[in-house]
């Protein structure tokens, strides 16, 4: 934790000095992000489902995890969305019902100045908009460097409690539950790039992260516009009835709930299907 105030502090000098003339008014850019997703965070697990059914269904979910995504920033904002899927499209059916993994989608912002997060996000249809506070994360920095793209990047890692959502189907019974791990975070950041920003709902490193891993699903930046010739506008979103994460957290299980009571009772025969989704 020392050495990363240091290091914010060093940027913090470099700008007040002079040696890097930047504000919020003339230093903006775009970073493209790939997402990729691995598939030990999620687990597909039925009685009477053969491999080559589970292999179906978790190869459809990896595809729909690919994505493309745009934060546009200054110094102290940033917005983040999808710019498309790679290969989306439903995964498989379970039952008569497509499943469907909808994450990404909505914008999400950041105002490092105000210490504010919104999330313009939808459960099943319906538009929400989630205000809170940042998320305060204690990052570690470490000695490893790497080149990501025309910028060196450096480490930094930390550790944090994330809930697990596990979806049991069967012919008589539907559950939802949570569970809590712990995960591990590993963040590239660019001192080159002087913003305390990055993908999601992810910042507070010296520099913008270029790279962000939670052993299940990483984002690489493939491209970074600085000053583009258009500006960049930055917006607040505004859709959607506003909400805290914890009112919408009871929303989502209510509607996920009445939607595994309207479509569970298509699995017949004895069987029975359980669903491991990682992350929020």
């Amino acid at each position: 934790m020392k050495k990363l105030k240091k290091t914010m502090m060093l940027v913090l000098s470099m700008l007040t000095a002079g040696t890097l003339t930047l504000n919020a008014q003339n230093f903006q850019g775009i970073a493209t992000y790939q997402s990729a997703y691995k598939m030990s965070g999620l687990s597909i697990k039925g009685s009477g489902m053969s491999p080559e059914m589970e292999k179906q269904i978790q190869d459809g979910l990896k595809k729909q995890m690919q994505k493309e995504f745009e934060l546009k920033f200054n110094l102290t904002e940033s917005t983040w969305a999808m710019v498309e899927s790679l290969e989306g499209g439903p995964a498989a059916a379970i039952g008569g019902m497509m499943l469907t993994l909808t994450t990404g989608g909505g914008i999400k912002y950041k105002n490092t100045a105000e210490n504010l997060f919104l999330n313009e996000t939808e459960v099943f249809g319906k538009p929400f908009l989630v205000e809170s506070e940042l998320k305060n994360r204690e990052w570690q920095l470490t000695n490893e460097t790497k080149k990501i793209g025309d910028y060196n990047a450096q480490k930094a890692i930390f550790s944090e409690v994330v809930e697990r959502t596990v979806i049991s189907f069967d012919n008589t019974d539907n559950e939802l539950a949570t569970t809590a791990d712990t995960i591990r975070l590993e963040a590239w950041f660019t001192p080159e790039i002087p913003v305390s920003q990055g993908p999601d709902d992810f910042w507070g490193l010296p520099g913008l992260i270029m790279e962000l891993s939670d052993g299940k699903t990483t984002y690489i930046c493939t491209k970074v516009v600085l000053n583009p010739t258009d500006g960049v506008k930055i917006k607040k979103p505004s859709k959607g009835k506003k909400v805290t994460p914890e009112e919408l957290k009871v929303i989502r299980d209510e509607k996920t709930k009445e939607m595994m009571d309207k479509y569970g009772q298509g699995i017949g025969g004895g069987q029975s299907i359980q669903i491991k989704i990682g992350g929020n």
